[in-house]
Parts: C-alpha cells; structure tokens; sequence
C-alpha cells in the first residue's frame, strides 16, 4: 500500500472533493476496507454527508487542532458508510488560523493527533477546504497521498498547475513524503468539446497521474446530501455509482503497485 493517509484536496470550490471522499469511501467500504473520514472543513459538508450535523458533537476536529488535551479518539463515531468511521467538523474550525498561528510546529498538530488512531483504518481519507490555509497545510503535512478532484474547465488547469506548485511547497517545507495519488476527472460533460479538450490535456500534461476513470455529471450525484450517503447505497446500479465503484478498483490497483 502505497498511501494510507490522503488528502482530497484543491483550492478550487465546487471541483466534488466531498462528494469524492463520501462516494470512494462507500465503494471502497464494498471492497472491505476501512476508512477514516476527517473533515477539516467548517462548512462541514463532509460530515452532514454521511449522516451527521456538526452541531450534534460537543467535539470535533477543531477541538483536536485547538487543545492539547483532546485526543482524536474522543471525536470518532461511526458514519452512515459501512466499515467508515468520522472524525466530524464544528465551528472551532472557523478558529484554527488566528488561534494556532503563533504556535511552534502549528503545521503538524493533525500529524501528531492522527498518529494514535490511523493504523486501525485501512485508509484516512482527509476532507479539506476550499482554501490554502492552515487547515489544509495541517491535512498536507500529515498525508503521504494528495488525490485531486478536478473539473474540465479551462480556468482548472490553471489552477492545477497553482496547487501543483503549492503541494511541491509542502513537500519541501514539511513532507518530503507527500505524493500525488492521482488526479480525478470530476462533474465530466460528454456532450461538450471543451470538456474532451481539457481532459486530454490533463492526460497529456501530467501523463499516468490522471486517472483513466471519469465522473460524469449527474444531478443523482446531487442528490447525495438529501440521502447522507454515498451513491453505491442510494443508487446501486446509476452509471455514476458504476464509475465509484471502477475508482475504487483503479485506486487500488494503484495503491498496491
């Protein structure tokens, strides 16, 4: 296995980086793993999807990022994916840049706290926001794998090519053993010419890094909120959950490589 700990991440909103993480978890949890989900976003997206409200929890990850005494163990509970546990989010997340910004080693307080917890999973899946900041250092610095949703837009490889620089920032700065996992093809419109030009250009820019599997876009993916859980269990047979499930096989496959 090459990465246990990954990040889903770009700076870029609306690209499915929660709908990734909800959706290949459920298709991994078919398979039989297990799965960590962390939500490092304050919005709490990842959390609400797969069955719970962030304001249920007395703790969360902002808790373990903010107070030394909090371990991760205090936050897991079990979520609407089988073998998927959740670390939720609440608002102490809104709080973490003014508050750790003066502390030594601000960018490892996930690393340190995730350490005591992380082998009991197969994988820890990291959902981070939609911004470079210390949430998202925090998730890099702790991860081995980086897997990028991206839509097939224009402005997204411009983008890419941004986070890109910024990843090789982190590695540099902090984790030498952060790697790509892989890039993913997101909300994908087969009717669009634009669209087809982008992705091969994402395939002749960054080569095998771009995963052959494509998501489509589908409002049944949108739908995921609604149900709190990931498609494969709302939506067994939909061309999407098929395209989940071929990830889930494409990243292992690549993982055990």
């Amino acid at each position: 296995m090459k990465h246990q700990v990954i990040s889903i991440a770009n700076q870029k909103g609306g690209v499915g980086k929660t709908t990734t993480c909800i959706n290949l978890a459920g298709a991994l949890s078919e398979k039989g793993k297990s799965i960590l989900l962390v939500d490092m976003d304050y919005q709490g997206n990842l959390t609400l999807g797969v069955g719970m409200n962030p304001g249920d929890f007395e703790k969360g990850t902002g808790d373990v990022i903010l107070y030394p005494e909090i371990s991760f163990r205090e936050v897991i509970h079990q979520s609407s994916i089988p073998n998927a546990d959740i670390a939720p989010a609440n608002m102490m997340l809104s709080k973490i840049d003014i508050n750790i910004d003066r502390r030594e080693e601000r960018h490892k307080i996930l690393h340190d706290k995730l350490y005591e917890v992380k082998d009991n999973y197969d994988y820890v899946f990291i959902d981070c926001p939609p911004a470079f900041n210390l949430l998202t250092v925090n998730a890099l610095s702790t991860s081995d794998g980086i897997l990028i949703p991206i839509q097939c837009y224009p402005y997204s490889l411009a983008g890419l090519n941004m986070l890109l620089e910024i990843i090789d920032d982190i590695r540099y700065a902090y984790n030498f053993d952060l790697e790509i996992t892989g890039i993913l093809p997101t909300v994908y419109e087969t009717n669009t010419r634009i669209a087809a030009a982008v992705l091969q250009e994402l395939h002749d820019r960054y080569g095998g890094k771009v995963f052959d599997t494509i998501i489509k876009k589908s409002v049944k993916v949108a739908e995921g909120p609604i149900h709190q859980k990931p498609m494969v269990q709302y939506a067994n047979r939909h061309p999407v959950t098929m395209a989940y499930r071929e990830l889930a096989l494409e990243f292992l496959r690549r993982e055990n490589t």
